[in-house]
């Protein structure tokens, strides 16, 4: 029984721990597989995850907080008690210098905005994925390639409706955790949550307004769409052109 105990307490220290240093994590290990798998729609998105978008919060915090100073009734409803468990990087402590809670000023965490952020950016992926037609023009293949083509069509659709319902339910869970940790407030969070989400479906539009979305794709199906002329039945020739 004691063991048992041990083993879900160990369970949810994992978890929360996971949960403590989800932002390195998710980037540490996209940075892994974008690098040995040279996958650029991966370091593309990274480059916003990382650098843009905590120096985005970061100077909106600034900024905002010296404008609100002036009404203090709206900037004290974003004040509150902060501990270690709510930074991106967990300070380095000593018996001589622990890190005890705080209260701060807390308009856009660094934090929930990267998180918000993956999550707009995912969640524009999948339905950018299930809007896209198989083609833009109909061709003339034969009854069998049709059918398979139509099979996968719908293949790709139910992924990405399945993909879009998990990443909102993973976006849910994280808001609800942020709010239930004391890190955030409810204010806060419905502000961060509009602007990076939104943020992060700007940076997947930006990517894929080049390539054919082979640079904004983090589920790696449009490397893989082929139009139907590609299967398509008929002669092909080169033809010289004088130029």
């Amino acid at each position: 029984m004691n063991s048992l105990q041990n083993l879900i307490s160990d369970s949810r220290v994992f978890l929360y721990g996971g949960i403590q240093t989800l932002p390195l994590t998710i980037g540490g290990t996209l940075l892994i597989l974008g690098l040995f798998t040279a996958n650029y729609a991966i370091l593309f998105f990274l480059l916003g995850f990382l650098m843009v978008v905590p120096l985005i919060s970061k100077l909106l915090n600034v900024t905002l907080e010296s404008l609100l100073l002036n009404f203090p009734n709206v900037l004290n409803q974003f004040r509150v008690k902060t501990s270690d468990i709510c930074k991106v990087v967990v300070p380095f402590t000593t018996l001589q210098n622990p890190v005890r809670g705080q209260e701060e000023y807390v308009i856009f965490s660094s934090w929930l905005a990267m998180i918000l952020f993956f999550v707009g950016y995912l969640f524009t992926n999948a339905f950018e994925l299930f809007n896209r037609d198989a083609s833009q023009i109909l061709l003339n293949v034969n009854t069998s390639n049709q059918s398979d083509v139509e099979t996968k069509t719908t293949t790709r659709k139910s992924q990405a409706m399945i993909a879009m319902a998990s990443i909102l339910f993973f976006g849910l869970i994280i808001i609800g955790y942020r709010l239930y940790s004391g890190c955030e407030n409810g204010l806060g969070v419905l502000i961060t949550a509009l602007l990076f989400s939104y943020l992060g479906s700007v940076w997947y539009r930006l990517l894929a307004s080049v390539g054919e979305d082979r640079l904004s794709d983090l589920f790696g199906i449009a490397n893989r769409l082929l139009p139907p002329s590609a299967i398509e039945n008929k002669p092909i020739a080169c033809i010289p052109i004088r130029t």
